[in-house]
């Protein structure tokens, strides 16, 4: 007799637990789905902002291997006769010009890419693509300049002494290194 207590006799009970645990079983089930629902969510946003933080700097690097492509000659130049320098050697040689310095001691360095008016071409696939200045054989500035966007010409104020020496050196992408020297 003690048995059938707890076994239930009624055709009720019997339903009224069947319909507890299939509510639970139910519940169970919307959860684990909710929760896979969730993580396939978190899953795709990961997988789509990977794509865009790889094609992003993929992008940057197409361009940059592009730019390369351009920069042909790394070959350092120099002027044949200094006498009577080409146009084409004009064309790539910096001029450097000293003008006013103020009361700490920054003077004001004019950079042209070319020299004696004579310009250096800024197209798609000839540029100067960098420039470097150094004071006494120390770099003290470096610039980078994109394919056909930004024509050949910089002001810095640079801290000068008499006697100092800068050296400016330019990049061409067709026709190489050049640089040229001036003393304060």
């Amino acid at each position: 007799m003690g048995n059938e207590r707890l076994r239930p006799s009624s055709k009720n009970s019997r339903s009224r637990i069947f319909k507890i645990e299939t509510e639970r079983k139910y519940l169970s089930i919307t959860q684990k789905m909710k929760r896979r629902d969730a993580f396939k969510k978190i899953g795709l946003a990961g997988i789509a902002l990977s794509t865009i933080g790889i094609s992003l700097p993929s992008m940057a690097q197409s361009q940059d291997i592009a730019k390369d492509n351009l920069i042909i000659n790394r070959q350092k130049m120099k002027i044949a006769n200094t006498e009577s320098p080409t146009e084409f050697e004009l064309k790539h040689t910096p001029e450097i010009s000293f003008l006013e310095s103020d009361e700490k001691g920054f003077t004001l360095v004019k950079i042209h890419m070319g020299s004696q008016g004579i310009v250096h071409p800024t197209l798609e696939n000839h540029w100067i693509d960098y420039m470097k200045i150094y004071k006494n054989d120390k770099l003290v500035a470096s610039t980078e300049f994109e394919k056909g966007s930004i024509r050949g010409f910089s002001e810095y104020f640079i801290k000068l002494e008499k006697g100092n020496v800068v050296l400016v050196e330019i990049g061409c992408n067709l026709h190489g290194i050049w640089t040229n020297t001036a003393t304060f």
